[in-house]
Formats: C-alpha cells, structure tokens, sequence
C-alpha cells in the first residue's frame, strides 16, 4: 500500500476565535518516512522533519496516529484519499502530554463539520461550538449555531449564538480548465465565502456564576 502527501493544514472559513491545535502530520511518504516496523494492522515511521515522533498508518482502517519519542499519543483519525491527497474524515482527537483530550470533533474532506469540543488539560470542557456545511455556489464550511465557553472550574462563561453570513469582501481562487486552451488558469470569485456572526442574545458571566453583561445582536 503506498502513501503519499498527509495533509498539512487545516481548511476554516475564517480566522478562529482562539487558539486551535493542530496535530503535526510529518508522514510524507513510503520512500521517504523510515520504516520502524510492521504489523497486521498497518505500519509505524519515523516521521520526516521530526525523528522524535512516529506515524502510524493503517493498511485496511484508514487510520491515522501520531506518537511522540515515549510512545504517548499525540493525536489520531481517520482519513480519506482524493488522488494523491490525504484528507482528514470523520472523528478527530488530540490530545495533551498527559493523555487527557485536549480537542475532538469531526472533519470532512480535511474541513472541520458538526460538533467541535476543547478541553482544559485537566479534562473539563472549555469550549463548545459546532460546524456547518453552507452551499453558496461553492461549498465552504463555517462556525453556525450554539456556541459555550466555560470556566476551568466549571462554571459557564459564554452562552450565544452563531450564524453563517455571506462575506461580501471575502475572494476564492481556484484552478479550472479552459475549455478552449485546455490549460489549467486560475479564477478569482468575491462575495461567496461566509463567515460567523453573533446573533441574538450573548450572555456572560463571572466564574461565580452569575451574571455578568448581556448583549443583543
């Protein structure tokens, strides 16, 4: 089974909110990642760029893990192909050095979707949000719908909503085939791509429990 280019980064329709871990995908390929040994269920590297961790790929599963040099895991998933290009699919997580959770939720075609959950190292939530898909011409995937932000102790601190709203200033370029030439140009599209905005009522709060300031939007 041969692999090739994992995926690098991850697709978001807009800046996020706060700090978003992203798991170090340092497998490139069979040719290039050393082979540390083989199993039934698929076979661990060494990863390139960082000797000090190691990537496991399934052969039947599609799954996805990252150890760091103890053997502690780092992150883990499932993933897709599309051609030469490895893609994030279904549930996601990863997690902190001490083994606790520290994100998880659910990916399509390498793009965050449905519920998203963040964790204190200590495994409390911390925050609480979810993904939608929006069909605008093009499919993008946007933060829409209820969104939570607790206190370490517990305690709510941010209780609102999203929703999805077009970016008029917002520019895509893609690459399409010219019907006429044949070659591959490159198309700028304005005004398709969403982003999320506050809706209705926000409420905050002291990590106490009681509340704070309320805004309307």
């Amino acid at each position: 089974m041969r692999f090739f280019l994992l995926f690098i980064v991850f697709s978001f329709c807009y800046k996020p909110l706060f700090s978003q871990v992203e798991p170090p995908f340092s497998f490139v390929s069979e040719d290039n990642n050393r082979l540390i040994k083989e199993e039934d269920s698929g076979k661990y590297y060494v990863a390139s760029g960082d000797t000090s961790r190691i990537v496991f790929i399934g052969d039947e599963t599609a799954a996805y893990k990252l150890f760091d040099r103890n053997h502690k895991i780092l992150a883990e998933g499932n993933f897709s192909v599309d051609g030469d290009k490895y893609m994030r699919e279904g549930k996601w997580t990863d997690y902190y050095e001490n083994g606790a959770i520290k994100n998880t939720g659910y990916y399509h075609k390498d793009n965050p979707i449905g519920l998203w959950q963040h964790y204190y190292p200590d495994a409390k939530l911390k925050t609480l949000y979810t993904y939608a898909l929006v069909d605008n011409g093009a499919y993008y995937y946007c933060m829409s719908g209820s969104y939570q932000e607790f206190y370490e102790n517990g305690q709510l601190k941010t209780n609102g909503f999203y929703k999805a709203t077009i970016d008029e200033k917002s520019k895509d370029t893609t690459e399409v085939i010219d019907p006429e030439t044949e070659k591959t140009v490159r198309k700028i599209t304005t005004g398709k791509r969403p982003r999320p905005e506050k809706y209705g009522t926000w409420e905050y709060f002291t990590d106490k429990g009681e509340l704070s300031k309320k805004e309307e939007f």
